[in-house]
């Protein structure tokens, strides 16, 4: 125990001198918001001319603005299931984790925690579990930078590696004791007993190179009135006997068994934990990992007051810090007024030389132009002076009001970058400038949203870390039965239980427990003007869809309402939707849902299988259609070639009715395909159609039949006297 009080002693006193410098600037940055602007020789001087030392501070509504504007878009979250059965589980956890926001009033600890960040360089929040049963397990505060020192060795955000943070609070001694009875003598010596409440004071940085003397002497040390940056009552003595108690979280190194498989895989082994027995004799394999164990310890300057292992399975140190910049040579923080301090100086000075000089007449003259220069003097700096000079004698008076005009102007140089170094533009805190229209307003707006979004992304990233560890916690620790209650954004109160348990089965419904989810941070637009130029943008698309089709703009209108900033919006979107028949694409369709689409869906498979029947019906009678005009097309080009068989054989007969049987043809409207008796199948020469033989004049007036009636009738050309020519054609 002694070895270890000495390692936590010397890192305590290391990281005290590693990081008094820049906290000594910290504590500046913090001054020059509260208005404690001028140095205590700088002062001196101006009031030593009976000049009032004023401060013309640009830096308060700078930060202000900065600030405001986490207070007007806090971040909302929801914790997601690992797996599909999940769900219900991760509701439960995402309205128990509201309420305890709600019960911890967290925003309020957040945003002092961010409005820290943003004067000093880090804010932090400290998240831990209450032993009084009547009271919420979880809690969640803000810590003052002032009682908190961490491993600056660490550059990591999350201080995933850093070894220790160390936070220290001034208890009376019979508070500690009553804390830690069994260490009473060890609290005892390390009472520090009728000394200046000063030493109670987290850095030396108040002092400014004073020092504090003998009870009931006074502070001795440079001093201008009002404008001194030390409280004189805050160094008063007191008979109080008070202690000082520091709290250290540390890591140990230490050889740990884990689950590799099965339900608890990456679990670490507890020999205390039935369930873990139990599947490490079903086979579960497991492996050793070196971890860095978080242990905790409480000690004063004279020991050791308690030691012991960290109650939490999470594994992190519980401080999340909220970071605003850090300094690339050695990491240490800082914040928006670090680099606005040098021109709010050169503001205030530039604004005491103009009013120096505006206050000021300069006399020049000969010498003996006047008997008493003092009452020169009284009656220059009146405003109705009257100064009588001797005759003869050269006297002039002026006053130098050009070069009080060039310092206003460096003034408002000064004002300007303040701003600009700041990401808080003149448009953003409302101000008129020299931008005319809308359009020009929100590109400047926006220029502050840029320069400013890497105080809000580290907010962003310690809200996740913060939402992982107290989910973490509640998995952890709330594990009875319990009602919580929900405050909707119409501050209507919403009831849920969780680990209720069946009274039929004794099953435990709803257990928190009994799975593992992910804390999401939901997206939140901290560039207010580029949202609402989007949305405005989007609603005057769909008002151009609903002229062309009001269907299609009814369709879109629950994502228009949905990007838009209004009180009760999910309200809104869900009505539509209802309207609609539309359902939220990020939810699980519940049980009712389920039942309507399916019913839905098999009303449309009805739909489509009737549509399907009705097709094959109509195919069905078109194919008997189709049959039937074959048949009779069949059976009409049979009657058609049994009367042109029969015409042949009329015509075989009697070749002279062919001529009249053409005549007929054609006044009956036909026409010859292939005229001059050519197949355009099989093309011939016209030597050989001619006929090969020559009928005598005398002979029977039937004449041969070269065309026509031989294409019509499929049959070879007849001599007159029934021979079969050859070669006919």
């Amino acid at each position: 125990m002694r070895a270890r009080f000495g390692k936590l002693q010397e890192w305590f006193d290391q990281e005290w001198q590693r990081q008094a410098a820049n906290r000594y600037q910290m504590a500046l940055d913090c001054d020059y918001y509260d208005g404690l602007q001028w140095s205590e020789e700088d002062a001196k001087v101006l009031m030593d001319r009976n000049q009032a030392p004023l401060v013309f501070n640009e830096v308060k509504p700078t930060i202000d603005w900065i600030i405001g504007t986490e207070r007007r878009t806090r971040i909302d979250f929801k914790v997601l299931g690992r797996e599909k059965n999940d769900n219900d589980s991760a509701q439960a956890k995402t309205q128990l984790l509201k309420y305890l926001d709600d019960t911890n009033k967290t925003v309020f600890h957040r945003s002092h925690a961010f409005g820290d960040s943003v004067r000093a360089g880090v804010g932090w929040i400290e998240l831990g579990l209450r032993g009084d049963p009547t009271e919420e397990l979880l809690y969640k505060r803000h810590e003052s930078w002032r009682n908190i020192l961490y491993d600056s060795n660490d550059a990591s955000r999350d201080l995933s590696e850093a070894r220790y943070i160390f936070r220290w609070k001034w208890l009376d001694e019979d508070v500690a004791t009553a804390y830690f009875p069994d260490r009473a003598d060890v609290i005892r010596r390390a009472v520090t007993d009728g000394v200046s409440l000063a030493t109670e004071s987290d850095d030396d940085i108040w002092y400014m190179g004073a020092r504090v003397t003998a009870p009931g002497q006074d502070y001795a040390g440079a001093s201008v009135g009002r404008f001194t940056p030390i409280d004189h009552s805050a160094l008063a003595w007191s008979r109080r006997s008070r202690v000082k108690m520091v709290e250290c979280w540390y890591r140990m190194p230490v050889l740990r068994r884990r689950f590799s498989s099965g339900d608890f895989r990456g679990e670490a082994f507890d020999s205390r934990n039935a369930e873990h027995i139990a599947m490490l004799r079903a086979g579960a394999s497991t492996f050793d990992k070196l971890e860095m164990e978080v242990r905790c310890a409480i000690f004063t300057s004279a020991g050791l007051v308690w030691e012991g292992q960290s109650p939490y399975t999470h594994g992190r140190l519980p401080f999340v810090p909220i970071w605003c910049y850090r300094r690339q040579r050695d990491n240490a923080p800082y914040g928006a007024i670090r680099q606005i301090r040098d021109p709010q100086d050169d503001l205030n000075k530039r604004s005491s030389k103009a009013l120096w000089i505006l206050s000021t007449n300069r006399v020049e003259m000969e010498d003996g132009a006047v008997d008493d220069i003092e009452d020169l003097r009284n009656e220059v700096a009146r405003p109705d002076g009257v100064v009588v000079k001797n005759k003869g004698k050269e006297l002039t008076i002026s006053r130098d009001n050009a070069l009080a005009e060039e310092h206003l102007n460096l003034m408002d140089r000064d004002a300007n970058h303040i701003r600009n170094v700041a990401g808080v533009t003149a448009e953003n805190l409302g101000r008129q400038t020299s931008a005319d229209s809308g359009k020009a307003i929100l590109a400047r707006q926006e220029q502050g949203g840029v320069v400013t979004a890497e105080i809000f992304d580290n907010l962003r990233y310690a809200v996740q870390l913060e939402g992982e560890i107290s989910l973490s916690m509640v998995e952890q620790f709330y594990t009875q039965e319990k009602v919580i209650r929900v405050l909707g954004e119409r501050g209507a109160a919403k009831y849920h239980q969780i680990n209720k348990i069946d009274p039929d089965t004794g099953e435990v419904l709803n257990d928190i427990t009994a799975n593992h989810a992910d804390y999401v941070v939901s997206e939140q637009d901290f560039k207010s003007s580029l949202r609402q130029a989007m949305f405005e943008s989007l609603f005057d698309i769909v008002g151009r869809l609903a002229q062309m089709d009001p269907k299609i703009a009814l369709n879109l209108l629950d994502l228009v309402v949905d990007m838009a900033d209004l009180p009760g919006r999910e309200e809104m979107v869900s009505r539509i939707r209802k309207i609609n028949g539309q359902r939220d694409p990020d939810t699980d369709p519940t049980p009712e849902e389920i039942a309507s689409q399916e019913e839905a869906d098999r009303k449309k498979a009805e739909a489509e299988q009737m549509e399907v029947d009705r097709l094959r019906a109509e195919l069905e009678k078109l194919r008997a259609q189709t049959k039937d005009l074959i048949a009779a097309s069949v059976k009409k080009g049979t009657e058609t070639a049994y009367a042109a068989m029969q015409a042949g054989q009329v015509i075989a007969a009697t070749p002279a009715v062919a001529p009249i049987a053409d005549e007929v043809m054609k006044g009956a409207g036909y026409q010859d395909p292939n005229p001059a008796g050519v197949d355009p199948n099989f093309p011939v020469s016209p030597e050989a159609i001619k006929p090969q033989v020559d009928f005598p004049t005398n002979t029977s007036p039937m004449t041969p039949v070269t065309a026509g009636v031989g294409e019509m009738s499929g049959i070879e050309t007849q001599r007159a006297d029934g021979v079969i020519n050859p070669n006919g054609a």
